[in-house]
């Protein structure tokens, strides 16, 4: 049973039907394809300068708009309406007709040179996809950096801190969130590593901070034990000076000899502090300045306990090389023939310039020996030498094994 040829209305009917879908196809693939386009000359400027894909986008591109620009007057032309006698319904269809092969011509074309240029757009969306996905992680970071601040102040703590940490994510996120392809991405990546970095420190600040308060009275009282602990290790101070001075020669002992003041400064300067600690938090004041005190009292009180056993640790140093130089000779010298020993059996290129590097170290070795002969030596000179050259023979080894 042969089916009934469709009327002047229907054949009409389905040419601008055609038509419609032809458009919408052509304006799809030139939006698709400009936009990767805009997107190449935005992320690989240099790449798109020198492609033809440009170029040849552009002719396409202007001749889209003409075929669009005639479509669109085809429509004003020959409105279709179930009214139109079949005249007028004839010269639409022919007119539908003419237009929609050409819009899907054209359409075609375009899809083709998305095929033709397929490695090139594949990493033009690869680079599309990077500075999403780290602008998506700088909101992140930022993100992060506002629930850290959220926590700190809900717990009812003033922390000055926070302010300068939050002024800098905010130009961090701002910087982020503008960043445009032709500022380059070592300016994104900057940016991003901008903001973990403060996520990082706001969640430790929210995470230490309540904690320094809480325990704050009780190091303020850890200190002031380790200030009396440092005091009466001080009264030996005089009495092993006299003994360095009656065994050994000014320059063993000429940087130790104001030991004992400068550790009453740092016991002054500690105590000085935590007396402002008290009165502070007696008076109810926030607790940034508090803890700031405790901190440098603590700084204060790790000074003079490194420097309060320093005339003990002199003399006890001095004594065991007086007592045998050889000693300290042979420890250096042993791992100086071991750092040889390496070079010679494992060679390497390069290698020769360890070795001779290290004969020059031996060299000095043996120029030390003359330190400890005379009547009144330095041996505090000959051990700073010889812990010089133990430094430089494990520098040289570490090249060594960097080669």
């Amino acid at each position: 049973m042969s089916r009934r040829p469709p009327s002047q209305r229907e054949a009409t009917q389905q040419a601008l039907d055609q038509l419609m879908e032809d458009f919408r196809h052509l304006d799809s693939s030139q939006r698709t394809l400009r936009g990767m386009v805009e997107s190449f000359e935005a992320y690989l400027p240099q790449r798109a300068a020198a492609s033809g894909l440009v170029p040849r986008f552009r002719v396409l591109d202007a001749e889209a708009e003409k075929l669009i620009l005639e479509y669109l007057d085809v429509l004003d032309q020959h409105p279709f309406d179930e009214s139109l006698d079949l005249n007028r319904l004839g010269a639409a269809h022919r007119a539908y007709a003419d237009i929609g092969p050409r819009l899907a011509k054209q359409a075609a074309a375009m899809d083709q040179v998305v095929n033709d240029y397929d490695a090139e757009l594949t990493r033009i969306g690869t680079q599309v996809q990077r500075g999403r996905t780290m602008k998506e992680d700088a909101a992140g970071l930022a993100g992060r950096v506002a629930a850290a601040a959220t926590r700190l102040r809900d717990s009812g703590l003033e922390v000055p801190e926070l302010n300068g940490l939050l002024a800098r994510t905010r130009a961090a996120a701002v910087a982020a969130n503008d960043w445009a392809p032709a500022a380059g991405f070592p300016a994104l990546e900057q940016a991003v590593a901008e903001l973990q970095s403060l996520a990082v420190e706001t969640e430790k600040l929210a995470e230490d901070y309540p904690q320094r308060v809480a325990h704050a009275r009780t190091r303020r009282s850890s200190l002031s034990t380790k200030a009396q602990a440092i005091e009466s290790r001080m009264e030996r101070i005089p009495d092993t000076m006299a003994v360095l001075r009656r065994e050994f020669s000014l320059g063993n002992w000429r940087d130790v000899d104001d030991v004992g003041e400068r550790v009453k400064q740092a016991l002054s300067l500690a105590r000085g502090k935590l007396h402002d600690f008290d009165r502070l938090v007696d008076a109810g004041a926030e607790w940034a300045l508090p803890l700031r005190l405790i901190d440098e009292a603590r700084a204060a009180l790790d000074e003079a306990g490194a420097l309060v056993d320093a005339p003990a640790e002199r003399l006890n140093a001095l004594r065991a090389v007086k007592a045998d130089p050889e000693e300290l000779l042979r420890k250096v010298r042993f791992r100086l023939r071991d750092a040889q020993l390496l070079v010679t059996h494992q060679p390497r290129p390069g290698g020769d310039a360890v070795g001779r590097d290290l004969d020059a170290l031996a060299r000095r070795l043996d120029a030390l020996r003359a330190t400890f002969e005379g009547v009144h030596p330095d041996y505090w000179a000959g051990l700073q030498e010889a812990d010089r050259i133990q430094a430089a023979v494990q520098q040289q080894v570490e090249r060594f094994r960097g080669l």
